[in-house]
This record gives structure tokens, sequence and C-alpha cells, in this order.
């Protein structure tokens, strides 16, 4: 298919589109996500809009992934989904692949649905998402088998990861990409191979534990913790991050980067090595070590860096705001 791709790209860039519009869909599909994921991808995709009706529920969804509640005030392109359904774009200038788009969507929803029972609703997206109705969280959760009392959390990884923990999972699509959600009683331990360079671990994201009404909290601190992980820190529990969470949160909701990030982003490599040693470390001659150069040349470079940055991370509380402005530069990536 990439192959296929990359000649059509030279000769019919329209029909290249619609192929990789036709591939996608069919990855979401081999991976088994849910109805609502493939209506966000597909509000994705197109940059508009989209929405499905059935007898059941109607729901509209922007590109972020978000509901749309404002009423349309777009024209719709439609397309039935069998036996009673609908799913539609909403544009005022429809745009080459938006029929394409319906049609997988369509194709795709109908396949879920037969792999499903013929369930329109998904158990886990239904719990772990914030716009669903109480009533309908509820019978969700009970269908997982989940009672009031327990107490539960969301476990976040990528989506080709292999599942930290047992329990009902679900493919859910972000605004960040795809996740892969697991609902567990028993939220995992870091793995034994996070701290070993030489090896590559799972990147895990642990949610708050929350009654099952509020797995939707759950889900979403999951999500910024799968967010905070790196090759450098795959593992990353909410509960034991503790204030770090709040920061990250409150910086979630800035429009632009804190100068602090962006002093650390616009760093010589070679420093950010040497910051992520020390930070990981705490001494220097330890850092030199895992960085692999000269203690001297690690001092001299720490050095250079309190004017390059501002603060010297060799203090507590220089530490601590390089720790912090770490964290927030991860987060600023534009994916997991």
């Amino acid at each position: 298919m990439q192959e296929l791709v990359g000649r059509l790209t030279a000769l019919d860039a329209e029909a290249s589109e619609s192929l990789k519009v036709i591939s996608y869909f069919d990855a979401l599909v081999a991976r088994g996500v849910g109805p609502d994921a493939l209506l966000r991808a597909a509000a994705a995709l197109s940059g508009a809009v989209v929405g499905s009706s059935t007898p059941v529920r109607t729901r509209r969804v922007q590109p972020t992934g978000r509901p749309a509640d404002e009423e349309p005030d777009a024209p719709r392109l439609t397309r039935q989904v069998h036996p009673d359904g609908h799913v539609w774009i909403e544009r005022r200038d429809p745009h080459a692949n938006d029929a394409m788009i319906l049609e997988r969507l369509a194709l795709a929803l109908e396949i879920t649905a037969a792999r499903r029972g013929n369930d329109a609703l998904d158990a886990v997206e239904q719990s772990i998402d914030e716009h669903t109705a109480p009533a309908e969280r509820r019978a969700a959760t009970a269908r997982l088998r989940l009672a009031p009392g327990d107490e539960v959390c969301v476990v976040a990884t990528l989506p080709d990861a292999p599942p930290p923990v047992v329990g009902p999972s679900a493919l859910v699509v972000t605004e960040w990409g795809p996740a892969r959600a697991v609902i567990t009683r028993t939220a995992p331990s870091p793995p034994a191979d996070a701290d070993s360079a030489a090896s590559t671990p799972t990147r895990i994201g642990v949610g708050t534990r929350v009654a099952p009404e509020d797995l939707p909290d759950s889900w979403r601190s999951a999500v910024l913790a799968l967010r905070m992980t790196s090759p450098e820190l795959p593992f990353v529990d909410v509960d034991e991050v503790g204030a770090i969470m709040l920061l990250a949160e409150a910086a979630d909701e800035r429009s632009a980067d804190h100068p602090d990030v962006v002093a650390l982003a616009g760093l010589d490599p070679r420093h950010r090595v040497i910051l992520d040693a020390y930070g990981r470390m705490g001494s220097v001659r330890q850092a030199a070590a895992l960085a692999g150069v000269h203690h001297s040349t690690a001092q001299d470079r720490l050095t250079q860096l309190v004017d390059l940055l501002g603060y010297d991370v060799r203090h507590p509380l220089g530490l601590a705001r390089y720790t912090v402005a770490r964290i927030l530069l991860t987060l600023s990536h534009p994916g997991f």
C-alpha cells in the first residue's frame, strides 16, 4: 500500500490522498477501535465537523475531538450506514476526499457493529468519555461488571504496545493521536526494565484511582501521564507524580510555552544530554558517567548553563525548576 501511494503521489495527488484515507480507516478497523473513535478520526482527517445518527443516539464532533454543541450552519454531505444510521460532514465547500472519508467511515462503522454483535455503543469508550450522559455511563460500567463501590483506574499506552494489565480495553483516538485505554482494578507497577538505558520499555500512563462513575477523570489524567512519558521516563503514575500534575494541567491550558520551556528547547543537544543525566542522577560525577563524558566536561557545561537558563540546576530550587520545565517541554510536543 505504501509503495502504491508513493507511485500515485507522483502521478495523481488526489488519487494518492484517497488511498491514504482507505489505509487510515483500514488501520483503525484492524486495531479494533470503537465507533466513537472512528467518528473522531473522521473529524480530524477531514478538518470539519462530522456527525452520526442512529435510532439510539446522534453525535457531532469537531476536528479537535470535542463535541460540536453549536447549531450546524453548513450544508451536509451525507451517507447511510446500514441499516438505519447516517454519517455526514458539515462543510460549505466540500473537499475532494469528503465522499471517500464518509464512505470509509460508514464501512468501518458497519464492520465494527458486526464484530460487536450490532452493539453501537462501546462500553469502554462510553465509560471514559466525559460527554457520556450519567445514565449511559452507568449502563456501560455495568456491562463491564464494575460495581459503584469499586476503585478502578484507566491505564493509557501507545496503540501497538502490549497491555500492561488485564482488563477491558479500547483504542481511542485522542487529540494527540490514538492511544489504548485499559480499565483495571489493579494499577500496574513500573516495569523492571524502566531504568535500563539499554532497553526500550513500554510507555505507560496510569490515571487516578476513582469510582466507575468518575472514569473520565482517570482517562484524562492517564492521557496526560502518557504524554509526560519519554524513553528516559517510560512510566508515569499520576498518584505518584503528585503536585506536578497540577502544574502540567495548568500548562496544558496555556496558549504559549513558559519562558523556561522555550529556553530549554533552544539548548544545544549536548547540553540537554548533560541536564537530563544530572536531573536523573543528582550528581555531577554520576551524570558524567551516564552521559559518557569526563567529569570536568560535565562540570563546565553545567556552569555554562547557569547563564543560558538563568538558574543553576546544581541547587535544589534550580533542579526543581529544571524538572518542571523538562516535563512541560515533553508535553509541548504535538503527539505522544
